[in-house]
């Protein structure tokens, strides 16, 4: 029969603990370099500023130096494209402003136009004033003061309404009154 061999107290956190660390630092670190992290530049980076370890490990000053430079060049690069955009977004912005006030412009001449025709075209009509004014009325009201008209003036309003307020206003007159007054 074989003896139970016992591990000592060493073995157990050598076997249990540190190996099994070791093991999952080396695989975590693999796979971060694989995913793109600079893994062993940072942990090179990390031994050279060991006392002890740093005169293993030679100076890299020239790359830090290039790198920097690198580093700045690209940043300067960006920041001239940045103002680029910024000053075709200012030119954009000012063509979009004076197409703005140009529009507004005609907006405003259009409105004094339409204001002119309207003016011209007797908008402000007292006739139509009050054929609108009928026409709001009720059509059985509006027929009963239009009935007492003369047929002239009332052909006048009713030329002046809407058919709709006309068709109403008619049906609510006597037949013969409403056919004088559709008769031309």
């Amino acid at each position: 029969m074989e003896a139970e061999h016992r591990y000592s107290k060493m073995e157990w956190l050598f076997y249990i603990i540190i190996l099994p660390l070791l093991f999952t630092a080396l695989l975590s670190g693999i796979i971060l370099q694989f995913l793109g992290f600079d893994v062993t530049g940072k942990i090179a980076g990390a031994t050279r500023e060991l006392p002890v370890v740093s005169s293993f490990f030679p100076e890299e000053e020239g790359a830090a130096v290039d790198t920097k430079a690198a580093a700045d060049a690209a940043k300067q690069k960006k920041i001239q494209e940045l103002q680029d955009q910024v000053t075709a977004l200012e030119g954009e912005k000012q063509q979009a402003d004076s197409d703005l006030k140009k529009k507004d412009n005609e907006i405003k001449r259009l409105k004094e136009q339409i204001t002119e025709l309207e003016a011209k075209t007797g908008k402000n009509d007292p006739l139509k004033a009050k054929a609108e004014t009928y026409a709001a009325m009720a059509p059985a009201k509006a027929a009963l003061v239009l009935t007492q008209m003369s047929v002239t003036e009332a052909k006048q309003l009713l030329a002046k309404m809407d058919p709709k307020a006309q068709a109403a206003i008619l049906e609510k007159m006597e037949p013969a009154i409403a056919a004088k007054m559709m008769s031309s």
